[in-house]
């Protein structure tokens, strides 16, 4: 099966790049697309136009799409454990493919502080797209950059003790693309991937017969199975 997990597009919000992602979406095959959070930016003040409609349409509902809640979709949290227009609702998801376990989630329960705290999150998200609209300059990438990324978030190690019952686990929410492989004391392969955002960094992951690529539109890719991470 052909998997692909796309997180943090953010369809909506002033910078998110709408003509790769629909390109992407045209471009490429799958048999099932995993949407990992922070897909529509209900959060902030999102203006819809014709190319939102095209890149939503562009999703081939005819295949299994399965939609894991962010915190910027967190709109959508009422239909968790849902389908709804052939689309599935989950806060996770896991399956198991190559004799390796996968668990896909958008990682915005791992904040610490005030990140945590949602009424603070949408206040602030607020205060960007206020921001962003007189000034045209992305506050929201900003803010996570000089927030998130300064241990707002628990490290990946934290993380991973939280997941140490999957051999594979990718999230999103950071929108920093990275992808870390280790062997564990028990000599079993890990594998962690943080999918990036499509505001940024335009990446995505494909996970292939249990071997997850973590690629980028710019035809670059980290490459990762249980013998191998590296950049092609």
């Amino acid at each position: 099966m052909k998997r692909i997990v796309i997180s943090d597009t953010h369809i909506g919000s002033r910078f998110y790049k709408s003509i790769e992602l629909l390109e992407l979406l045209k471009s490429i095959e799958y048999d099932q697309i995993i949407l990992a959070g922070d897909i529509i930016d209900f959060i902030k003040i999102p203006v819809f136009t014709e190319r939102c409609i095209e890149i939503l349409s562009s999703i081939d509902r005819e295949k299994e799409v399965i939609y894991v809640v962010g915190n910027h979709d967190e709109s959508l949290v009422e239909l968790v454990g849902k389908e709804m227009l052939g689309i599935k609702f989950v806060k996770k998801y896991e399956f198991e493919e190559g004799n390796r376990k996968f668990r896909v989630e958008h990682g915005d329960e791992y904040n610490t502080g005030f990140l945590h705290k949602k009424l603070f999150v949408k206040f602030v998200s607020l205060v960007q797209n206020v921001l962003e609209k007189i000034f045209d300059f992305d506050f929201s990438t900003w803010w996570t950059e000089r927030h998130i990324r300064k241990h707002k978030l628990r490290s990946i190690i934290d993380i991973l003790k939280y997941n140490e019952d999957v051999d594979v686990f990718i999230m999103g929410h950071t929108h920093n693309p990275e992808a870390l492989i280790w062997v564990d004391s028990d000599q079993n392969i890990k594998t962690y991937i943080n999918s990036g955002d499509w505001v940024t960094h335009q990446t995505y992951v494909t996970i292939n017969d249990g071997v997850s690529r973590l690629r980028s539109s710019q035809n670059t890719e980290t490459y990762c199975r249980d013998d191998s991470c590296k950049k092609q």
